[in-house]
C-alpha cells in the first residue's frame, strides 16, 4: 500500500512539474514583447495567403518586410510596394505606374504583416491553444481576440517559436477574409538606414497626393 501511494504521489508530482513548466499565454506574449523590445530593426521574408470568403479562392504571394522602430516599415511584394517613414506613407503599384502619397495613420484595423510578424498586439485577450515539441524547443499556438467591440479584426491565431519569435499569424476579419502570414526568414538588428523607409517615385509615375486634399 505504501509503495502504491508513493507511486501515485510521484506521478502527481511529475504532472504538476510538467504543468508548471508550460508558460501561460500571458507569459508567452510577454516574452515575445521583450524580444521585440530588444529589436531595433528587422528584415522578414514572408509568405502571405489571402482566402476570399464568397469564392473560397485563395491567393498566395511572397514578400519582404523591412521594419524599424518609430513606425518605419517597407513592404515589398510582386505587385505593390508600401513604405512609411512614420510621417508619410507611399503605396506604389508598378503595374499601373501609380503612387499614392498620404499622411501616415496607425490604423489598428488594417491587416498588414508589420503588425503581426514581430510583436504581439497588447490590446487582445490571449488563450493558449496548444504546445508542441520541435527539435528547437516548444512551439506555442495562441488565439487572440480583441478587447474592443469596435475592432474590425475578429481573431488572430499566432504560432510562437521557442526563441520567442512569431512563426506565423492567421488573421480573420468581420468580412470573413482570412490572411495568413508565415515567416520564411528573419534577420534582426542589421542597422537598416532611414533611407530604406523613404520612397522616390520612378520617372513617369502618376502621383496621387492625398495630403493636399
Amino acid at each position: 500500500m505504501k509503495k502504491l501511494l508513493l507511486t501515485v504521489s510521484l506521478l502527481l508530482a511529475a504532472g504538476v512539474t510538467a504543468l508548471a513548466g508550460t508558460p501561460t499565454a500571458s507569459e508567452i506574449i510577454k516574452n515575445v514583447q521583450n524580444n521585440y523590445n530588444q529589436t531595433n530593426d528587422a528584415v522578414i521574408q514572408f509568405t502571405q495567403t489571402v482566402v476570399y470568403p464568397l469564392s473560397k479562392i485563395s491567393k498566395t504571394i511572397k514578400g519582404t518586410l523591412y521594419l524599424k522602430k518609430g513606425n518605419k516599415y517597407r513592404i515589398e511584394t510582386g505587385d505593390k510596394v508600401m513604405v512609411t517613414d512614420g510621417k508619410t506613407s507611399w503605396i506604389y503599384m508598378p503595374g499601373s505606374k501609380q503612387v499614392i502619397i498620404d499622411n501616415f495613420r496607425d490604423d489598428k484595423n488594417t491587416v498588414t504583416p508589420d503588425k503581426f510578424l514581430l510583436d504581439v498586439p497588447s490590446d487582445y485577450f490571449a488563450v493558449l491553444l496548444s504546445t508542441q515539441k520541435s527539435d528547437k524547443g516548444n512551439v506555442y499556438t495562441l488565439r487572440l481576440t480583441p478587447k474592443s467591440d469596435n475592432s474590425f479584426i475578429r481573431s488572430i491565431k499566432i504560432v510562437v517559436n521557442a526563441d520567442w519569435t512569431v512563426h506565423s499569424a492567421e488573421v480573420s476579419d468581420m468580412n470573413d477574409m482570412r490572411y495568413t502570414y508565415i515567416v520564411d526568414n528573419l534577420k534582426t538588428n542589421s542597422d537598416l538606414p532611414d533611407s530604406e523607409f523613404e520612397f522616390t517615385p520612378p520617372k513617369g509615375t502618376q502621383v496621387v497626393d492625398l495630403r493636399q486634399r
